[in-house]
């Protein structure tokens, strides 16, 4: 029999490592694709995943509901993902362009290539709020409660990002 998500949160924060390692397992997928969408590295999303797992560990007991684990989880993931971004504008300019090994099969390359470009010129904003509803399957409200935004606010962002990809990829099929 699975053991139910709230149960293994009990006993992670009890100190059961096999627990929280169950956890993981069951999410590690979703918070990659979260990462590698957000910050458009593989081995930055790699270590986006990893530093935030080692945070959730060390932290699990502050995790108030058990419920909430994977809402807590991308949030974790969220703030190394804008961590990662103020390191990277102190450093090397953030690149955009062709990213090559994307974890998201499509029918054809071609359109692959297109919306990654298309999402690639996003703001952080914009990537972080469409990553998190596409990728992560949040909902706007629980979108705006990670950002400590209105749903509102979300969803207007949300559309406008949308909208923009939209007209990107529209342009790009008229060339």
């Amino acid at each position: 029999m699975k053991t139910k998500l709230p149960e293994l949160v009990r006993q992670a924060k009890q100190g059961d490592a096999f627990a929280f390692a169950r956890l993981y397992e069951e999410i590690y997928k979703d918070l990659y694709r979260f990462a590698y969408c957000t910050v458009k590295n593989t081995h930055t999303a790699e270590d986006v995943v990893s530093d935030s797992v080692l945070n959730a560990y060390e932290n699990i007991h502050k995790l108030r509901k058990n419920e909430s684990f994977r809402n807590w989880m991308f949030q974790i993931v969220a703030n190394e993902c804008k961590r990662q971004f103020r390191l990277q504008s102190k450093t090397v300019p953030y690149e955009t362009g062709v990213v090559q090994d994307s974890p998201q099969p499509a029918s054809d390359p071609t359109d692959r290539l297109a919306i990654r470009q298309a999402f690639d010129l996003l703001n952080e904003q914009e990537r972080l709020i469409v990553g998190l509803s596409l990728y992560g399957g949040y909902s706007g409200k629980e979108i705006s409660h990670f950002l400590h935004k209105k749903e509102s606010t979300v969803r207007s962002i949300k559309s406008r990002a949308l909208n923009k990809m939209k007209h990107i990829l529209e342009v790009s099929n008229d060339d």
